[in-house]
């Protein structure tokens, strides 16, 4: 007769990490897991100026994101305007699909859109932060 009081399989960890192939909470403290959904890459852009008035069809955001829908998806996006570090945080999946160097040479590649310049855009993997 089993004990009913000792597990069998798993550990006591509060997270359940999906993304993870042995699926219980192998997480540590500092590493996101994204429950709802596949493991992320973050990464920040500092796109110069302020690209927040370029988000319209044809603008500057939208040719960086189909830019990075070559290799990977978009999860979710954030824009702000100049005078933060990071003027455009992006999430995609799957993780490693670009790498920041590799993402950055894209986006600059990319030139002058709709007037705005990407030649000088920075690209940095910074993990997930919140402004």
């Amino acid at each position: 007769m089993a004990n009913n009081n000792q597990l069998v399989n798993g550990d006591v960890k509060p997270v359940f990490a999906i993304d993870q192939l042995n699926g219980s909470g192998s997480a540590s403290t500092g590493v996101p897991v994204q429950i709802a959904g596949p493991k992320l890459d973050f990464f920040g852009m500092d796109l110069g100026g302020d690209p927040s008035a370029q988000m319209d069809v044809g603008g500057a955001v939208e040719a960086v994101i189909k830019c990075i829908t070559q290799l990977a998806t978009v999860h979710f996006y954030q824009v702000e305007a100049s005078g933060t570090a990071n003027n455009m945080s992006i999430a995609v999946y799957p993780t490693a699909a670009w790498t920041a160097s590799d993402l950055q040479a894209a986006v600059r590649a990319l030139g002058t859109v709709n007037g705005y310049a990407l030649t000088g855009a920075v690209v940095t993997n910074n993990g997930f932060k919140l402004a």
